[in-house]
């Protein structure tokens, strides 16, 4: 066989983004996916999102998790499987340490040119036949999702937020921050959102609706994409591609943290309302913000306070289940949280930030923390 022909053998386990980067930055002629009982699916799901290459192109070759010896075995008769004289290389980012540690001894001795490499959180390839980190791998928000068996229904980008947006919310803004304003606020804008969901079983906004309540009054104009609010005792019309997104279900925070965030990223790395549906093709989870660092996902949840510790819960479900053990989740709040929801995300490994710290004389300051905030998150990993 010819000496260029390349074989990537990849140790699949739970995380599956390493396996997949690895094969498209060596772009091997054939992949062996190595896998237990347990991870088959999701090496099922790696050979899905690598349509150029067919089926004799990826092999799927299951293993023992539990037995050494079987295990020893397995190995050795990939190795005997392959040519003599072709290009080999390995990738041990994920699979069990034990796998590691067999098929590298085994191809270190049988297999001399063998190159064992290992794809780190933050996307560093390091080669250990030439003991050298070389340049990161390349990071796709999308097939990380299509990998893990999700995709994203919809989102919005940062970018896509126009100056009349940000106009909206430096006016909410102060009314959310003031602390006589912030619960007449959010009643307002609740009652509205569960009116037009009782009315019209969405949460579409597609058509007009008024609500009155004793803390003022929002008149919803879908054809003019506007709102008429009368609120602290003054009159406001808003008009924004993304008013409701603003005005409703405290998007307006979510888009203050958004817009903090992108002191630090891209805007068009960072997407809001991201929403993932299921089988039924109804909503089935939100996430408030996803910021792609170009080495991994943050996941990010807005709250101005938290009411329920059981929002704690929820959030690390979300994050466990569409990110991948690669994902780092972090919760931001207005005010501090209740001593029951920070001990819930300190057992969750959840990291926290809230504005309302006295610590920081300024806004820059607050800005500041939150950047090292992110960047200790895109730096940190969860290998152990």
């Amino acid at each position: 066989m010819n000496r260029n022909f390349h074989v990537q053998i990849a140790l699949v386990g739970g995380q599956p983004t390493p396996v997949y980067q690895g094969i498209i930055h060596l772009h091997p002629n054939q992949v062996i996916l190595v896998c237990s009982e347990s991870s088959e699916k999701i090496a099922n799901d790696i050979r899905k999102q690598l349509p150029t290459y067919s089926d004799k192109d990826i092999l799927i070759y299951k293993i023992s998790d539990n037995d050494v010896q079987t295990m020893l075995q397995q190995a050795a008769e990939i190795e005997q499987a392959l040519p003599k004289g072709i290009s080999i290389s390995l990738n041990v980012s994920g699979g069990l340490k034990p796998w590691t540690v067999l098929f590298n001894n085994i191809f270190r001795r049988k297999r001399r040119c063998c190159r064992t490499f290992f794809i780190g959180q933050d996307g560093s390839f390091f080669d250990f036949k030439s003991m050298t980190c070389e340049t990161k791998v390349k990071f796709d928000m999308d097939a990380q999702f299509k990998i893990l068996g999700h995709t994203i229904d919809k989102c919005t980008p940062l970018s896509d937020y126009t100056g009349e947006d940000f106009f909206v919310l430096e006016i909410i803004k102060n009314w959310g921050f003031s602390y006589n304003l912030h619960n007449p606020l959010f009643q307002l804008t609740k009652q509205f959102a569960d009116e037009y969901s009782a009315l019209h079983h969405n949460q579409l906004y597609r058509k007009p609706h008024s609500c009155l309540s004793k803390f003022g009054s929002l008149e919803w104009i879908p054809s003019e994409n506007t709102f008429k609010c009368f609120f602290a005792g003054k009159e406001y019309t808003f008009s924004s591609p993304h008013v409701c997104q603003i005005m409703l279900n405290t998007g307006w925070f979510e888009l203050y943290v958004a817009r903090m965030i992108a002191k630090s990223y891209p805007s068009n790395q960072i997407s809001l309302n991201c929403i993932f549906k299921n089988r039924k093709n109804t909503p089935k989870n939100e996430v408030d913000i996803i910021v792609n660092t170009g080495k991994k996902l943050i996941f990010v949840e807005c709250k101005t306070q938290v009411f329920e510790s059981t929002d704690v819960d929820k959030f690390n479900s979300v994050v466990k289940n569409y990110g991948g053990l690669g994902s780092k989740h972090l919760f931001v709040t207005y005010y501090k949280m209740k001593p029951e929801s920070q001990e819930k995300c300190d057992d969750h490994n959840i990291t926290t930030f809230y504005f309302d710290n006295q610590s920081y004389k300024s806004n820059q300051e607050k800005i500041d923390a939150l950047q090292k905030v992110l960047s200790d998150l895109d730096n940190s990993s969860n290998f152990k």
